[in-house]
């Protein structure tokens, strides 16, 4: 029994924590919806939107004349105000008797001018002698180093030869001297083998004593007797002989050799005097330069020429040049002149001026003197808007906008109930002030209501084009980023649907006064915010507005 009641009180807070559990959670996401921005949302939609450009602009008169005075004047009194109207010939201006410093400054820049042009006259022409004669030097210069050339060419092939001649003396002298050296040895020689002619005369002797040897030999077999004594002496004696004869031709070549020596000696000698004039004429030679330096020298002389030919005539061209440019001078400062005399006459005639009037009528735009100031050339007294040259109006537009605006589109001017006024593209430019955003529009507007000052509404541009998607106006938001839309997200839970924001980068392609069709992150039949009571984010949760 105990374990069954257990079982079922346990079955009880069980259901009790579950309940409670559940109670807890539907009010902590009740609670927690209420706290969540509460928005209001319209479905993307295509469509046709109306590109039409709006924007309002001052009437203008369509061209102003500046206000000018000769010379500087004190104001007398100012006879007109901002905004009147005046005609061709009212006063506007009155001056007091003053000295016309205009007519004075003028009178002394004519006087300068007519100087500076009497001066330019007397420029002298060029004088080139200086140049001429420094070019005359130089191609004497260039005449005498190739003279010095030819000359070093000849001189540089006669050296050449007498180097080779001087080597060869050199040769014939070593070979002289060794065969000095050669027949001396000999001589020395055959000068210990005895005198030539004793010899000679010993050998004559002996082939005497022979021939009276060979006559007794015969006389004494002739007689009968022994002759083989006279046989030994004769054998001697042709032995003698025989020995004489050899001695005597080798004696016979010692005197050739001597004669050889001695003319060899005389040969060395001349070749040593030949020796010493080639090598001073060599010294000489080589004394005179080189053929290399005189080439080298003609170079340098014929660049120095031609730089000075250069020279000349870049400064003739120069010349011819100047004197064109001066001959312009001297014609635009003849014209100068004649224009500033224009100038002093037509300021000697106004030289009485006392007063300024209108030149046509207009509307007075702005007053830049009082009483009691100076008037100068320079600046403008007052600024007239000339009433006969029509109106204009000028709007700022978007640089993207400027692309639906032609020139001569007709505009809708939509505050003036007046069936002649109207208006028409007559110039598109870029706003000097913010030529990367925005376009200026003039345009020329008619109408008997129409008056300078007054505030015109216009809109241009009604053609239609359809888009995929279309947005309220009120959805399209804007950061540094670019333009965007927040589109509605929904996920289905358990407890009912949750609900989130997502950005979506667009571009406006086109707007009128209540939708702009876009082209982007978002597609026809997504849900995007037109209003919420907080400030969104991207991926913040949400709230449908009741």
């Amino acid at each position: 029994m105990e374990g069954s009641k257990r079982k079922k009180l346990i079955k009880k807070v069980a259901t009790i924590f579950i309940v409670v559990l559940l109670l807890l959670t539907f009010f902590s996401n009740t609670i927690m919806n209420y706290s969540l921005p509460e928005v209001a949302t319209e479905p993307v939609s295509s469509g046709a939107v109306s590109n039409k450009v709006r924007g309002q602009g001052t009437v203008e008169t369509n061209s102003e004349n500046d206000v000018t005075v000769s010379g500087n004047r004190k104001v007398k009194e100012v006879k007109v105000a901002v905004g009147d109207e005046v005609k061709k010939g009212d006063v506007l201006f009155t001056f007091e008797d003053g000295v016309n410093t205009e007519l004075d400054e003028a009178e002394k820049n004519l006087e300068n001018l007519e100087l500076s042009y009497a001066k330019s006259l007397l420029k002298m022409a060029p004088d080139y002698t200086e140049d001429n004669i420094s070019i005359k030097d130089a191609k004497e210069d260039l005449k005498k180093a190739i003279d010095a050339q030819e000359k070093a060419q000849k001189n540089d092939k006669a050296l050449k030869a007498a180097k080779k001649a001087l080597d060869q003396t050199k040769k014939d002298i070593e070979a002289t001297q060794t065969k000095i050296n050669d027949l001396q040895t000999k001589a020395d020689a055959y000068a210990e083998a005895g005198d030539y002619d004793a010899m000679t005369a010993q050998l004559s002797d002996d082939e005497k004593a022979l021939k009276r040897l060979k006559e007794d030999l015969a006389i004494a077999k002739e007689n009968g007797e022994d002759t083989l004594q006279i046989d030994r002496e004769i054998e001697d004696k042709e032995a003698a002989i025989e020995k004489d004869k050899k001695l005597v031709e080798a004696l016979k070549s010692s005197k050739s050799v001597n004669d050889e020596l001695k003319t060899a000696k005389a040969t060395l000698d001349t070749l040593t005097k030949t020796q010493e004039s080639q090598e001073t004429k060599v010294t000489d030679l080589s004394a005179a330069g080189t053929l290399e330096d005189a080439k080298t020298a003609v170079t340098e002389k014929k660049r120095a020429l031609e730089s000075l030919v250069r020279a000349l005539d870049k400064r003739k061209e120069e010349d011819a040049l100047s004197a064109q440019s001066d001959a312009l001078d001297n014609q635009a400062a003849a014209k100068e002149i004649d224009d500033q005399k224009e100038k002093v006459e037509e300021l000697k005639k106004s030289d009485d001026l006392k007063e300024v009037k209108a030149a046509e009528d207009g509307v007075v735009a702005e007053i830049t003197v009082k009483e009691g100031d100076t008037a100068t050339p320079d600046a403008p007294l007052a600024k007239l808007q000339l009433k006969d040259s029509g109106y204009i109006v000028k709007i700022n537009i978007k640089k993207a906008q400027s692309k639906l605006v032609r020139v001569g589109d007709e505009a809708s001017i939509e505050n003036l109930w007046d069936d002649t006024a109207s208006a028409t593209v007559k110039n598109i430019s870029v706003d000097t002030e913010n030529p990367n955003q925005n376009m200026i529009v003039t345009f020329e507007v008619k109408g008997e209501e129409i008056s300078v000052g007054q505030t015109l509404a216009l809109s241009v541009g009604e053609k239609k084009n359809r888009y995929d998607a279309v947005v309220p106006n009120n959805a399209i938001r804007e950061d540094s980023k670019g333009k965007f839309v927040l589109v509605l997200k929904v996920k289905g839970t358990p407890l009912g649907n949750r609900y989130t924001v997502k950005r979506a980068d667009v571009e406006v392609e086109a707007s009128d006064d209540t939708s702009s069709g876009v082209t982007g992150g978002v597609y026809e039949y997504d849900d995007v915010i037109t209003n919420s009571s907080k400030p969104l984010e991207n991926g913040m949760q949400v709230r449908l507005v009741q």
